[in-house]
């Protein structure tokens, strides 16, 4: 396998692991850096997790796209509540959403297709269309950096009729930005004309606590034939470890996609997928709680804006990040990361891992604690004021 340079090591887990490293050592850390949600996962089911163990066949491997059982409820809830027009053989089960991606990607990219990704985007994107297909052409798209919104300009023009997909997600990582539906209506139209595919990533969907509402871009078809819908349980129902993701999948790729989760996983773990299933319908008491504490997080990072006239950034309205801008520091955000963990314990992810034009911002997860969130902002106040404008 040729490893193209834009197949780097994932910051996001670099952080994670520095982060592990002086926590063993004794040392305080406050880490804004990896994105988990902070409360834990919904009672019904860890107890459907003990009630699958009972069930002989969740030894066994299940069908290689699913359980059609759990097939059949995801497809009737994006269709209720997402109002995307799909059926239980458009949906395939994987081992978390990155796969989902990754195996898309495969699945439709051949030697000198174009890929546009919307920037700053989740870490994985680029290096898995070059994972897929090591002879992809990948163009970078920045949002806006004052309002953090698309560039619809800039968007059309790097849209071609040698694009094959483009990759966005809403609510964002790492802005914490909602898509407007005005804007993926024109992205589709944008698609349309062109004849390219959408892999529309919609992990945070659940996680949207401000004046924008989630809306999916796949509910604009009348059957599903250009969009690529992924999304999971991980964020919404805390169970990143579990490692269970869905797509859905245009029949023209199904066969092709089909293959590649044979020979790739076999299948989802199958005692996971019996556990969401007889826990369905999923508990989602949680989420309005959850939301409104985010909400307060989000409240507290603007009030830090606020009081930093040299700072600027993303208002979050979705997901559990924020994007702040340190160019007025004067680090690049690799220096200004390490700096700031190794002088404060505070740690966030640098901008750059988001996309090479973004070496001038950092993202902090807002999925800890208020006293964490707090104490941080803080030390931050403090490292700003004794290391950067003094």
């Amino acid at each position: 396998m040729i490893f193209n340079k834009e197949i780097s090591e994932s910051l996001t887990l670099k952080i994670a692991e520095s982060v592990r490293v002086k926590k063993e050592r004794g040392e305080e850390v406050f880490s804004l850096g990896i994105g988990e949600p902070d409360f834990d996962a919904p009672q019904e089911l860890k107890d459907a997790v003990v009630k699958a163990l009972d069930i002989p066949t969740n030894i066994r491997y299940s069908a290689a796209m699913g359980l059609p059982s759990l097939r059949e409820k995801i497809a009737e809830d994006l269709n209720t509540r997402n109002h995307i027009p799909c059926k239980a053989e458009n949906i395939v089960i994987t081992p978390g959403t990155k796969q989902a991606i990754i195996l898309s990607l495969m699945a439709l990219l051949e030697p000198g297709d174009e890929v546009v990704v919307i920037m700053p985007a989740w870490v994985s994107y680029i290096p898995q269309s070059f994972i897929a297909e090591t002879q992809v052409v990948v163009k970078n798209v920045d949002m806006r950096k004052d309002d953090y919104s698309w560039d619809m300009e800039a968007l059309e023009q790097a849209v071609t009729p040698k694009t094959k997909v483009i990759i966005f997600n809403t609510p964002q990582n790492p802005t914490g930005m909602v898509v407007p539906e005005a804007d993926q209506r024109r992205l589709f139209e944008i698609a349309e004309r062109n004849d390219a595919f959408i892999i529309a990533d919609e992990i945070y969907e659940r996680l949207v606590y401000g004046d924008v509402p989630h809306f999916s871009i796949g509910s604009l078809e009348e059957q599903v034939s250009r969009v690529i819908t992924v999304n999971g349980f991980g964020k919404s129902h805390a169970i990143t470890g579990w490692r269970i993701g869905y797509a859905v999948v245009p029949p023209c790729l199904l066969g092709n996609l089909k293959k590649l989760q044979q020979h790739i996983n076999s299948n989802t773990s199958t005692l996971i997928q019996m556990a969401i299933d007889l826990a369905w319908p999923l508990p989602v008491e949680h989420i309005p709680v959850f939301c409104g504490r985010l909400k307060n997080r989000a409240k507290l990072y603007q009030d830090f804006l606020d009081s930093h006239p040299q700072l600027s950034g993303s208002h979050p309205k979705g997901s559990f990040y924020a994007f702040m801008n340190i160019g007025s520091t004067g680090l690049a955000s690799l220096d200004f990361c390490a700096q700031l963990l190794e002088k404060t314990g505070v740690a966030v992810t640098p901008g750059i891992a988001f996309g090479k034009d973004w070496d001038d911002h950092v993202r902090l997860s807002l999925a800890v604690d208020e006293r964490v969130l707090e104490e941080a902002f803080k030390r931050i106040h403090r490292f700003l004021e004794e290391e950067c404008w003094r």
